[in-house]
């Protein structure tokens, strides 16, 4: 039987919603909290593709996939590749630390799918700042907008909420950045749902395809705006037809539709948070409150008998969380609890460079052994319930129920970002983040991405 929403020509469709409010959206239509929030965004994530190693096979792989020529380039690298093809070598280098920003309620992180793409067509289109940041404000709400109350149930069917969902924000971006029109817009989100994919058996496996399910999601984006401006068209009710994402994806009928304009945005960009060290976002909670035990009570790890970590019972079940090493990739380690509050406690702090030097076999594995993750139905997603049993001393106890501390200013982000100054892989790395950082205060004020870009090219 047809729903009737498929033939009301009279009620806007869930993709023609989005697409007006996408298309309608300028600089100026943006509060200056969110401003202040893409703004450290972009640093974030910038910073995160600057710093990343590791990464030199994925890399030329994935150069050599994508060598269509063009006028965008890839970071680091600074090879000249066409806008699609540098969005994707470059999400790929921006989620490559597992160190991105996220919407914590959706388990997916937007900044390493939109930024690239954002960027990579401005340099294409030598386009001004002000639309760059009006474009990334679309994918982050977008995002939201697409992905709020599904995520849950997306993942218990298997497939990366970040990704699966990812596709629409970098769309977003995409048809913002060409000034698509309304209809165009609509057509590009429709378009998107034939390119939403990746699965989590990566992360039980500890396989890289997760930095291509990124990858592939952000260059989609590209694709499908390109598509609608060519004026190919999509399903109407894409999203929630009775074949269409939601019911065929998510398994959900779809829940009421994003209010249509001339309603006020519902802003929710400010609720990113950013990862404090890398790896899983689930393992920050308890890493954190580890680290801070530590400082506060002095205990080495020699003195350390037993440590236990309660997380939701969906956290604690989530492909590889509980898994310990040796692994046979790194990528086992950037999931593994046990893995990252060993490595974590021994070193006082974690870099991306344990994930590479020790995922192998080693004594961390034997401390990791100490360490047991459990599922607590009374501690909320994202949230964890530490106990530490030492050998000489008290059981210490503490916990988090959320990550609202994570969800960093400027300032704060700047603190944190300025510790990696060492990791840039130029001498002049201080003199380069200091110029970034100036750009992106100021790019509202830009005519091209250009002084933003030097600062992440050889």
């Amino acid at each position: 039987m047809t729903d009737i929403r498929e033939t009301d020509r009279d009620t806007p469709s869930y993709t023609e919603i989005l697409g007006a409010r996408i298309a309608g959206l300028e600089y100026d239509d943006i509060p200056p909290a969110v401003r202040e929030k893409l703004q450290t965004c972009l640093l974030y994530g910038l910073v995160m593709a600057v710093t990343a190693s590791g990464i030199d096979t994925l890399e030329r792989a994935a150069l050599a996939a994508n060598d269509s020529p063009g006028d965008a380039s890839t970071l680091v690298s600074g090879h000249l590749r066409s806008a699609a093809d540098a969005a994707y070598v470059n999400a790929l280098r921006m989620c490559s630390r597992g160190q991105n920003d996220t919407y914590s309620d959706l388990y997916a992180h937007p900044g390493c799918i939109a930024i690239p793409v954002a960027l990579a067509l401005a340099q294409q289109q030598r386009t001004d700042g002000k639309l760059v940041l009006a474009a990334l404000a679309a994918a982050y709400e977008t995002l939201h907008a697409v992905a709020a109350g599904y995520a849950a149930s997306i993942l218990k069917r298997g497939l990366r909420a970040t990704s699966a969902f990812g596709v629409f924000a970098s769309t977003a971006a995409a048809a913002r950045m060409m000034s698509l029109d309304a209809a165009q817009t609509a057509h590009a989100l429709g378009l998107a749902t034939q390119h939403s994919a990746g699965t989590m058996q990566c992360w039980a496996e500890g396989s890289p395809e997760w930095r291509i399910q990124v990858a592939n999601a952000a260059r989609a984006g590209i694709s499908c705006a390109a598509l609608a401006r060519g004026g190919y068209t999509s399903a109407r009710h894409a999203l929630e037809g009775e074949s269409g994402f939601y019911r065929a994806f998510v398994g959900m009928s779809p829940l009421p539709p994003p209010p249509a304009l001339p309603a006020p945005w519902v802003w929710r960009t400010q609720e990113v948070v950013f990862k404090p060290l890398p790896g899983c976002l689930i393992n920050q909670a308890p890493l954190f409150l580890l680290l801070s035990m530590q400082r506060e009570h002095g205990f080495t790890p020699g003195n350390v008998a037993a440590v236990t970590v309660a997380l939701s019972e969906r956290n604690a079940a989530y492909p590889g969380i509980a898994r310990r090493g040796p692994f046979d990739t790194p990528t086992g380690a950037i999931m593994s609890g046990p893995f990252m509050l060993a490595a974590g406690l021994c070193n006082g702090t974690l870099r991306t460079r344990d994930f590479d030097a020790l995922y192998g076999p080693g004594d961390i594995h034997d401390f990791s052994e100490r360490i047991t993750i459990t599922g607590d139905p009374a501690i909320p997603d994202w949230g964890a319930a530490l106990s530490v049993t030492l050998r000489a001393g008290p059981t210490l106890s503490a916990s988090l129920t959320e990550l609202s501390r994570f969800a960093f200013s400027w300032e704060e982000t700047d603190r944190q970002l300025s510790g990696l100054i060492p990791e840039w892989p130029w001498r002049d790395g201080e003199m380069r983040y200091a110029r970034l950082k100036s750009a992106i205060r100021n790019l509202h004020q830009a005519e091209t991405v250009s002084a933003l870009l030097e600062t992440c090219s050889p």
